[in-house]
């Protein structure tokens, strides 16, 4: 018994796909970068400031509340709106960001590791999601493309493509993790 899938294109498919790659990978690093050093710099000061910190308190508060990741679906519903690059960038950012912001507050001791592994899951799924609503490259728009014409063989090429930027992901974020408890995030006032 044979598979139905062709991968005999693979070798022409190979280049745009190391493009849509170069693209999502860029899109997230931009994002997490934005967010871990405006998040680490929001906290910094709340850590060196007790007025910063009330002052910036309920700010916080109210942006943890934010569902981030629903604000990009309700963006890409509104025709004239859209999600475009920057707005992507700029929310998934934001939402990692928030959660770095949260390291500063001294209320927080034993659960620092949580709030970084969450700053960089809201970054990751803000930036897959924005990549599988309105892209018009990266990965995200290979697999809605492909996923609408059900190309299965190029879909399982992308899906694949993309669950190994994910492990990458996670392998970044665990190594982040390790090194959380050496800055001053991951230490007590």
């Amino acid at each position: 018994m044979s598979l139905p899938l062709d991968f005999s294109w693979l070798g022409a498919e190979w280049p745009g796909a190391l493009q849509a790659l170069g693209v999502t990978v860029g899109r997230l690093g931009l994002s997490l970068a934005l967010g871990l050093a405006g998040g680490a710099l929001l906290a910094g000061l709340m850590r060196r400031s007790v007025s910063a910190e009330a002052l910036l308190t309920p700010w916080l508060l109210t942006l943890l509340a934010v569902p981030w990741v629903l604000i990009l679906v309700a963006m890409n519903l509104i025709p004239t709106l859209g999600v475009r690059d920057g707005t992507a960038i700029t929310v998934a950012a934001l939402a990692c960001g928030v959660q770095i912001f949260a390291l500063g507050r001294r209320k927080l001791e034993e659960r620092r590791s949580a709030y970084l592994s969450r700053a960089l899951w809201y970054a990751f799924s803000a930036v897959v999601a924005a990549e599988l609503l309105s892209r018009s490259d990266g990965l995200g728009a290979r697999i809605r493309f492909f996923a609408l014409f059900t190309e299965p063989g190029h879909l399982l090429f992308y899906l694949i493509l993309a669950a190994f930027v994910g492990l990458a992901f996670a392998g970044l974020g665990h190594a982040l993790g390790r090194l959380l408890p050496r800055t001053f995030l991951g230490r007590g006032s």
